[in-house]
């Protein structure tokens, strides 16, 4: 297991607390909070806060256990390849063009709180600093 990789799986754990620790609480339940973990062979795996079940993060379809919806299920996996790689998760991930949610919230978190959400991702190098950028209309 390389350095990095468990660097990023911190940071990438880090990003999913301050998730689950505003707004709506995604991977939050009963005070359990969702995380990744590394393997000794470098396999990423997701450990679902309400199933408790640890999740194949490889795998392309089937994810017994995963109790979040499609958007977080997405997010999960660009946060594995962060883990793996280093790429940085691109900011429509947790920041939506204007239309049809023109505050850019389609998680329903609240402008404080999202902003939470892409400060921390920030601030822990999950998206780059120019990719933060309030999204510009081209008329």
């Amino acid at each position: 297991m390389r350095t990095e990789e468990v660097e990023r799986t911190q940071m990438a754990n880090e990003f999913i607390a301050a998730i689950a620790g505003c707004g709506r609480k995604f991977f939050s339940h009963n005070g359990e909070v969702s995380r990744l973990e590394l393997d000794a062979r470098g396999r990423v795996w997701f450990i679902d806060k309400y199933s408790q079940k640890r999740i194949y993060t490889h795998y392309r379809y089937d994810w017994r256990g995963f109790t979040e919806g499609g958007t977080l299920r997405s997010l999960v996996s660009r946060l594995r390849d962060f883990i793996k790689t280093g790429k940085q998760v691109p900011r429509r991930a947790f920041w939506h063009d204007p239309s049809p949610h023109p505050d850019g919230d389609y998680w329903g978190y609240g402008p404080e709180d999202m902003a939470i959400v892409q400060r921390t991702a920030l601030s822990l190098g999950i998206v780059a600093d120019s990719d933060l950028t309030a999204p510009t209309r081209t008329t």
